[in-house]
């Protein structure tokens, strides 16, 4: 981790160890491939809230740079606006001098969009699905600056969110389509309670000088009518990402006359919204080829030094891109024994 993020963290420690609740923290590190399973379970052990939280931020700060982003990027999915501010100083950003980042060709000027935007990283073990991304990105162009909606649809596990969030990770795309920059909301299955969270949530990060209201929306309407503000006077020109939704009347909430990408398993959720709409189906398996590719780079191994073992590892879990963790380190750990 750079000397500027640690400092910062630590500067900061005392703060984020009261306030912070890790549950939910924690759920979107493993989710970037920050955080392992076993290093939650070692954090859910500790007796108090405060202890755990000390336990997270103490395992963060022996990973590198992408933890440190992981860990920002969750406080501002779950409302933790003022400590992500204490962080937002000390984020940092690999560059060379020209700008792009030496392996992936990610300028600093997209790092800083997407960071800001609360945009997954990439996970640790990724694979190029280039045909996909392009025709997500050809299907964002489509909107040229208007209201619609494009959706990314398939089954549980197939890599909806990674590909969602490679499309955007884009130069070129961002500054000519979406200049005011981009928003990302976890959303997944929710009741009424739990949506309204999720709208006030995003709301909060919209409107962080809170120079549009002081207090939150009490009620899911009040949440609608502010988002629509929020997106219409002060980031027009943005793009709203909607990360797993599961019913058409949450999707609804988020009908506010802006351009909108959405992940989903029911690509029949876009019926009961208005605009334009385009699709990009995901089949549910990768294939074997893929799939021992994913395997290769999560043990470091080159494929072809794979053993016989890998074969049924694939079968067994239907590997994909975005990757099972627990289930995948489940079996990799018989294999180790075997």
């Amino acid at each position: 981790m750079d000397a500027k993020a640690r400092n910062c963290l630590l500067q900061h420690r005392e703060v984020l160890e009261k306030d912070i609740k890790t549950s939910y923290i924690m759920d979107h590190m493993i989710s970037d491939g920050f955080l392992t399973i076993s290093e939650e379970e070692k954090v859910r052990n500790e007796p108090t809230q405060q202890q755990r939280a000390a336990m997270l931020i103490k395992m963060i700060l022996k990973k590198d740079n992408g933890s440190y982003i992981s860990f920002y990027n969750a406080l501002l999915h779950e409302g933790y606006k003022d400590l992500a501010a204490l962080l937002h100083d000390g984020i940092p950003v690999v560059s060379s001098s020209s700008g792009k980042d030496s392996v992936s060709g990610i300028t600093s000027y997209v790092r800083t969009v997407l960071c800001e935007g609360g945009v997954p990283q990439r996970p640790v073990v990724f694979v190029a699905r280039k045909k996909l991304v392009n025709a997500i990105q050809q299907k964002l162009s489509k909107l040229n600056g208007e209201p619609g909606w494009v959706t990314i649809y398939g089954m549980a596990g197939c890599g909806k969110s990674v590909l969602a969030a490679e499309a955007v990770r884009d130069h070129s795309l961002l500054k000519r389509c979406f200049p005011g920059g981009v928003h990302w909301v976890s959303v997944g299955k929710q009741d009424k309670s739990g949506l309204l969270m999720k709208l006030q949530n995003l709301c909060t990060r919209l409107d962080q000088d809170e120079s549009f209201s002081q207090r939150l929306p009490l009620n899911i309407e009040e949440a609608k009518d502010r988002l629509r503000i929020l997106m219409l006077h002060k980031h027009p020109s943005s793009l709203l990402i909607l990360d797993d939704i599961w019913d058409p009347w949450v999707l609804k909430a988020f009908d506010n006359q802006c351009q909108i990408l959405l992940t989903t398993r029911d690509k029949s959720v876009t019926d009961s919204v208005m605009g334009p709409k385009y699709v990009v189906p995901v089949e549910s398996s990768l294939g074997k080829e893929k799939g021992l590719e994913i395997l290769s780079l999560f043990v470091n191994m080159k494929k072809a030094d794979l053993p016989e073992q890998a074969h049924s590892i694939i079968k067994e879990c239907k590997v994909v891109e975005r990757c099972h963790w627990a289930i995948l380190t489940d079996l990799l750990h018989k294999w180790n024994q075997s």
